[in-house]
Order: C-alpha cells, then sequence, then structure tokens
C-alpha cells in the first residue's frame, strides 16, 4: 500500500500527532531511548531531515502474520514476526527507490524537473506513523501501531520525503477500534497504559530489542516475558483485525522464512560469533550477542525455572 500528502496542507493535523509524542516524551515513556528526545526537533520539522522536502511519500508493507517461533515453549522461543526474513530496513528501501526512480523517468520524460527525494525506513528522525496515518494508509489504533482494516497492524512502515508536491490532502481512515479493549488487556506487563499510549518502560519490546544492560524487572513482570527473546506480539495478537490477517496467513501453503528460529539446545550453546553471522542480514542484528545472550536467559527461566545457562 501507498499514499502521499504534502506538508503544506498537513501542517496542522501533523503538529497534533507532533504534540503528543512530545507529551510522550515528557512524560518518560520512551525509558532509555535518548535517540528520541535527541531527534524532538528533527521530527517537529520534515525540512530538518530534508530541507527541500514538499511532500511525503508513504508505504505500509505487510508481513506475515504466521507465528515466528515455536508454539511449544518449553522446545524453543518465540521472535517479533516482523523479524522474519532480511532486514526490512534496505530491503523496503531499496523498494521505495525503484519506485520513486521509476516516477522521477517518467516525469522527466514529460518535461518536468528531476525528483529528489530522502528514503527514511526507521533510519532518521521521522514519525512513521503519523505521516503513514496522514497519508491514508490507516488510523493510529489503541496499541499505539498504524492499523488497516484488511492488513491489520502486521505492517512495516517506509518513508520518502519528495522535493516536489503531489497535491493530495491529509485523508487519515476512521479509528474502527471502537469500545474494543483486547490489546490494552492482553498485554501481560500493562505496557499500554492509555488507548494509544505505549509505556516502553513496561513493554517486553523494549526490554528485548532497545534496552542495553540488565532488565530490571521482577515477580509477574519478569515472568510475562514467556518465551519472547526479541520483540513481542501479544497486544497484536490480542487485536479483532490481526486475528482474521493470522487466520488467512495459516491458511497460506508457502512456508514463511523462519531463519532465526531455532531450538533453546542449540541457541544456548551458540557461540557470539556464530550468533551475529547467522543474524548479519536480518533485523536481529541490531541485537548485540551479550543482550541476545540475556534475552535468551530471561525468557528461558521464565518458561523453565532454569538458572543453569
Amino acid at each position: 500500500m501507498s499514499g502521499s500528502v504534502d506538508l503544506a496542507s498537513a501542517q496542522e493535523p501533523y503538529a497534533e500527532h507532533f504534540r503528543k509524542f512530545e507529551e510522550w516524551l515528557d512524560a518518560g515513556r520512551a525509558a532509555t531511548m535518548g535517540y528520541l528526545p535527541r531527534g524532538r526537533d528533527r521530527r517537529r520539522d520534515p525540512l530538518r531531515v530534508f530541507p527541500s522536502a514538499k511532500s511525503v511519500f508513504c508505504v505500509a508493507v505487510p508481513y506475515s502474520a504466521a507465528p515466528h517461533g515455536f508454539t511449544d515453549q518449553t522446545k524453543g522461543p518465540l521472535l517479533a514476526r516482523y523479524l522474519r526474513g532480511g532486514d526490512y530496513h534496505s530491503l523496503i528501501a531499496e523498494r521505495m527507490n525503484r519506485m520513486l526512480e521509476s516516477v522521477a523517468k517518467k516525469l522527466e520524460s514529460q518535461g518536468h524537473e528531476r525528483l529528489r527525494w530522502k528514503t527514511c525506513v526507521d533510519t532518521s528522525a521521522v514519525l512513521e506513523r503519523a505521516w503513514c496515518s496522514l497519508a491514508g494508509l490507516g488510523w493510529i489504533g489503541k496499541n499505539s501501531m498504524l492499523m488497516h482494516p484488511t492488513h491489520g497492524s502486521y505492517l512495516l512502515l517506509g518513508v520518502a520525503f519528495l522535493d516536489q508536491e503531489t497535491g493530495c490532502a491529509p485523508s487519515p481512515l476512521r479509528s474502527l477500534c471502537g469500545s474494543c479493549r483486547n490489546c490494552l488487556e492482553g498485554c501481560p506487563t500493562k505496557a499500554l497504559v492509555n488507548p494509544g499510549e505505549l509505556d516502553a518502560n513496561r513493554c517486553i519490546s523494549y526490554w528485548t530489542l532497545e534496552k542495553r544492560g540488565p532488565v530490571k524487572t521482577g515477580g509477574e513482570s519478569r515472568m510475562a516475558i514467556g518465551s519472547w527473546v526479541a520483540g513481542c506480539d501479544l497486544c497484536q495478537e490480542a487485536c479483532p483485525f490481526n486475528a482474521k490477517v493470522t487466520k488467512r496467513a495459516l491458511s497460506d501453503p508457502t512456508l514463511p522464512d523462519n531463519r532465526l528460529v531455532q531450538s533453546w539446545e542449540f541457541l544456548l550453546k551458540e557461540s557470539p560469533e556464530n550468533y551475529e553471522i547467522r543474524v548479519s542480514s536480518t533485523a536481529l542484528n541490531r541485537v548485540k550477542p551479550t543482550e541476545w545472550r540475556r534475552n535468551l536467559q530471561l525468557a528461558h527461566e521464565s518458561i523453565l525455572g532454569d538458572r543453569n545457562y
């Protein structure tokens, strides 16, 4: 899916998205992710990211909703579905650049100026969900993610700032979350403190993907990690829209790419060097061997009560 929106016409609705982002930062919801407050001004003003920006081109790419890992938690862990396959940062950026290069050539053949752009796929200070919602690719749900009525929230997002206008005004989809609170109630650590407001300090995905050093949690929250070793999909799994997407994925005869799925026995014996080689072409490469080992220990203890690593 793709869509676009001009910066001039999006100023007011985008300012509201940014206001909520600032309130989220000021409430300490970003935990130790210091790059978020550091990039505050760049997120406020896209011209700080791409000085000649006049519009935003957005894509939302569905990924497999089939569970990623072992259904029997005693045999092996679970990983967030989006980690399946190759590194989406480069894959989506390459696809977007090919699309925009084709558009640029077509415009030039018609006598227009050369189109220039900057592609951002989790690589710049950009509020991707805000821009994608304004471009009509979904609404921001109570799980704080971009939601689409057909594809749910299992979506990878990409944004490109263009130096030409597209003539498109904001066209966000109406929220269909209604009175549903499944995602808030489905989070075992209560990280969704309000509809659409995630507290990273309580989030399993933050603990296993972003947090550096020891994860200082205990009691029920520590045990709630379950077998998640990289990310967590529990709030997404609780969503009725995603249930339909998962049902379709499980009926698909095409086997998803599960290159990261390995047993507890294999993972707990794997060397740091082999781990880095195995994940080098995937999005899991952001998790260093020390944190990966920590995640394995936390999850293995949660499932089996085993401290003998």
